[in-house]
Parts: C-alpha cells; structure tokens; sequence
C-alpha cells in the first residue's frame, strides 16, 4: 500500500479532517436478488470453531457465527431475507459448480436455508453489520477465539443437546425453513467447504425443486434454489490443499474462493472481507468484485463488527482541472479523492416537474466512485486521487452524461430526433452547449481528444428545460447552463444536499435557532454547512 493511501487512511479514522461529509440517510430500501454489488454483503464468517478452555480440550462450534454488512449508501431492509448453506458432500457425491453447470444451470443446491423473520421490518443502516449467531452468549470464557455473542442481532435456537442450553432469550430467532435429516443448528463443516448465499426475500420455496446427492436416488435431501436470486455468493473451499474444483457456485456469482489459512480445524480463525475505502465520517468500504479470491482473507480476530483499518488496493493518479475549475473525466476504475474536488454526474428526468438538469454531487473523499464519465469541480490544478481494486460503492443514478469514444458520433433510430448538447467549459460559459446543425438535425457530434463528454435530451425533455435557461422551447435550447456547485462553494467548505430523505436530520439556522427541517439557502446540520437551492 502506497504511504499517502495509509496517511490518508489514518487520517480519515481519526476524523481530523476539516470538512466533513453529510451522508444522506436513505429511504427504507428492500435488497433484491442477482449478486447486486454494493449492497448488503457476507462480510466474516467464523465457521472453524475453537477449542475448549480445558485441560483436555474439545472442539467447541457454539461460537461460530455469519456477519453481514451495509456496504452501500442506503438503509437497507431485511425483513424476509434468506441465508442458505451450500451441500458439502465429498467426491462423485458433491453437486459441485462445474456438476451444476451441466444438471442445473444458474442454480445451487443448498444443505439449509434459514430465514430472518418476514413478520417486521429489520432496518440496516449505511455501515451497520448485523451477526448472525448459533449462540448468542459471551463464549470467551469457554473456547478460544474470545467470542462474545451476546450481542448478536439474531440466534438459531438450536433443540440439538449441544446447542440447547446456550441461548440468548432476548435475541430474536433466525428460523430454520429447511434442512436435511433433523438438523437444526448452522451446519459448518470445520475444514470446508462452506459456501454461503444471501437470497432475496421474494424467494419462491414452491419453485424450488429438491434432489438428492449427485448421483444417488435416497439419502439427504437438498433444495434446488436459482442464483438469480442472490444477494450475495462466499465460496469457501477446504482448508487443506484449497482447490476451485470444491467451488459451488458459478464463476459469474463468486469467480474465486476464500479460506482460512490454518490447515487445521478448529482453529480460530475467520474469513473477513477486505477494506476498500474509508469515508470522511469513518464508515468503511469493503471490497467487492464478486470475486473471493481478491475480496477475502484470513483472521485471527474474532471480535465482532471490526475490520482491518489498512486500505487495500489503492493506487496514485492524477486530474488536472484548468482555469475554469471545472475538468470532464472518464476514469477507467473506482476511484477517490481529495475534499477539494467534488465528482458530478448529470441527468434529467421525462416527468412534469422536471425545469432543470439534476446534479448528482459527491465530495471526493464521501464514498467509493464508480468508474466513469464524470466532471470533477475544484480548485485550478494537478489533484490526486486513488484508483481501487474494489467495485465502486455510489452508483451514478441514470447519468445523461456519456463519454465518446469514437471521433463522430451519430445518433440513429429511435434517437435520430434527439439533440446532442457537448459541455462548454468557457470561462463565463460552463455548461452544456448543443453541436451545431448538420442537414437540420443536432444528433451528430465530433470530438477531439480532451472534449468527450456529451448527453442527448429528446424534444419532450428539452422543452421543460428550455424555461429555465431563459430558452422559449427546445428549438431555442442552443445553451444550457451550468446549475450545480462551484468551485467557490467547494473552497468555502459548502456541501450539496441533493437526496431523497425521509428521515429529518436535526437543522440550524446560522444564528443557531433550531429549524424544522432543511430550509432554502444556507443550513447548519451536524455542523455541517449545507446548501439547498
């Protein structure tokens, strides 16, 4: 790791920076299936066990446990979600990845699925983890690892006589919904394989077929569930001699695997994902790329909720921005930066309401970027910022902006009658200006190196555009200008506050008199400038 990505990582934790950023807490948000990055993820399963605290000590599971993780911008729901354990039979007998491919393509066949409950709603807030225990008792004075459980978020309540007596009362139960034979406690095999899935809530159980062991006709039964509906895919293989051939899911849900690095079992150790990012109001980015392999390693720390304060995977490039304080980029990885840049993306929306262009703005160092088209907004100058190996967290919400990769670009069809508008970066005219007329239509457009970037508007839009950049209707549109934040507002510490939220936030004025809610002009949250237009 690069020194300035360490400082800056240590920095950020400490919360020394002298602008901070206001993160918008988001609408109740249900998660949805197909391996969905940045949304909630497995992020450390304990499933090795440990060893009595005893002269003659015995492997002890009670403490093992999943956790999961709020790695997006959004308060994420719960309620309903399923969490199912792959089959771990050996040899001819393994519905593997490579047997379902040819048997059962795009699903798994799962050992047990257990569900939180359907019944309320389980909020899980930007940041939050959430544990998932067998036992939720502080274990630390019983097994190595020190464990403590008690405050798990959920329980299995086990009838097993191992498991029976070491429950938790007031820590809700995650139920079990199927499993093979009697079975009702989380099911890990100490050395691997254990593949974990995070599914949907909308999961149909009547759709799903059950089978046996890969070429036997009795014994366990299994369910067959589709990976489409996933959330989330950990492949985590044996310990000795790790090997993908021991993989159950398909590459394109979990293109790798993870394991602890103790070839032993019950060894006190964890899988945990990486950190990618560390945001200026310190919650963590974890890694990502639905890839184990690069997004997991092995601990030896068991505590929960906790993960590695070292940043993974970034490396130093640089933008220039010119005079104007404005630059288009289209940078080729997820990416941060400085607070003295703020990263733009713009659209616009086909409904009633809609005067203006919508500015989606970020501080650079609030969240994990996506790669991209964006215009970055700051002081005149060389900025630095940090390429990740990790999936971007913040996703660009129906961005207009496009970056050209070709010299001439045409548009044809269905879009032939829209017109393409090319940013102006021109002191005193920063916005975007439509290309010239070419046979009466505004659909073609040529580029040059550093002069890429562009979005198209159709008729309907422009016409509700055109009133507030002082245009009659869209054939008047030849200009549209600039409405989103300067870069005399970024050097004066001002933020945007451009969300959705139904949360009220606690709100000043600047002679410090409490208001109810976000007003027009300047607002004091948290400390915290805000601006609403």
């Amino acid at each position: 790791m690069k020194l300035s990505a360490l400082i800056k990582t240590l920095v950020l934790m400490a919360g020394i920076l002298l602008f901070d950023t206001h993160v918008c807490e988001a609408k109740l948000v249900k998660p949805s299936g197909g391996s969905v990055s940045a949304n909630v993820v497995i992020s450390k399963v304990f499933y090795s066990g440990s060893k009595t605290i005893a002269d003659s000590p015995k492997a002890y599971a009670n403490n093992i446990y999943i956790e999961l993780y709020n790695n997006s911008t959004d308060t994420l729901d719960l309620k309903g979600m399923y969490i199912a354990l792959g089959n771990t039979d050996n040899g001819d007998a393994a519905w593997t990845a490579s047997a379902m491919a040819t048997a059962h393509k795009d699903s798994a066949v799962v050992k047990q699925l257990f569900q939180i409950s359907p019944d309320a709603s389980y909020p899980m807030k930007p940041g939050q983890s959430v544990v998932l225990a067998q036992c939720a008792i502080n274990h630390s004075q019983l097994a190595g690892g020190n464990v403590d459980l008690s405050s798990a978020d959920f329980e299995v309540k086990s009838q097993n006589k191992n498991y029976k007596d070491s429950h938790n009362e007031n820590v809700p139960e995650m139920k079990v919904i199927a499993t093979f034979g009697t079975t009702d406690f989380i099911n890990f095999m100490a050395m691997g394989p254990n593949s974990i899935m995070l599914l949907a809530a909308d999961l149909n159980l009547e759709k799903c077929p059950k089978t046996f062991p890969k070429g036997k006709e009795k014994g366990n039964e299994y369910l067959i569930v589709p990976l489409f509906k996933s959330i989330d895919c950990v492949d985590i293989v044996k310990q000795k001699a790790p090997s993908a051939d021991d993989k159950r899911f398909a590459a394109s849900y979990d293109a790798g695997f993870t394991h602890t690095n103790s070839p032993d079992n019950n060894n006190a150790q964890a899988v945990v994902r990486k950190t990618a990012f560390v945001c200026s109001d310190g919650r963590v980015v974890l890694y990502d790329t639905n890839n184990s392999s690069i997004d997991f390693e092995s601990t030896d720390d068991l505590s929960l909720c906790t993960y590695n304060n070292m940043v993974r995977g970034l490396s130093d490039s640089t933008i220039v921005i010119p005079e104007t304080g404005y630059a288009t980029v289209n940078i080729t990885r997820p990416f941060s930066a400085g607070r003295d840049v703020t990263f733009v993306c713009v659209n616009a929306t086909n409904n009633a309401a809609t005067t203006d262009l919508t500015y989606n703005e970020y501080p650079g160092d609030s969240l994990l970027l996506i790669k991209g088209a964006w215009i970055a907004v700051g002081k005149p100058g060389v900025h630095t910022i940090q390429l990740s190996e990790s999936q971007g967290v913040q996703k660009t919400r129906s961005s207009f902006i496009t970056w050209a990769e070709e010299d001439t670009k045409t548009l044809s069809g269905s879009q032939a009658s829209r017109s393409i508008y090319k940013f102006s970066n021109v002191v005193g005219k920063i916005g975007f200006q439509r290309v010239p007329a070419v046979d009466g239509k505004y659909n073609t457009a040529t580029f040059s190196d550093g002069d890429r970037l562009y979005f198209s508007l159709t008729t309907a839009i422009a016409d509700k555009i055109a009133a507030a950049n002082g245009a009659t209707d869209h054939a008047d549109l030849d200009f549209i200008a600039w409405h989103g934040i300067t870069p005399e507002k970024i050097a004066a510490g001002i933020s945007e506050m451009k969300c959705d939220n139904k949360f009220q936030p606690v709100v000043h004025n600047l002679a410090g008199q409490r208001l109810s809610g976000l007003q027009k002009g300047l607002n004091i949250v948290d400390g915290k400038k805000i601006l609403v237009k």
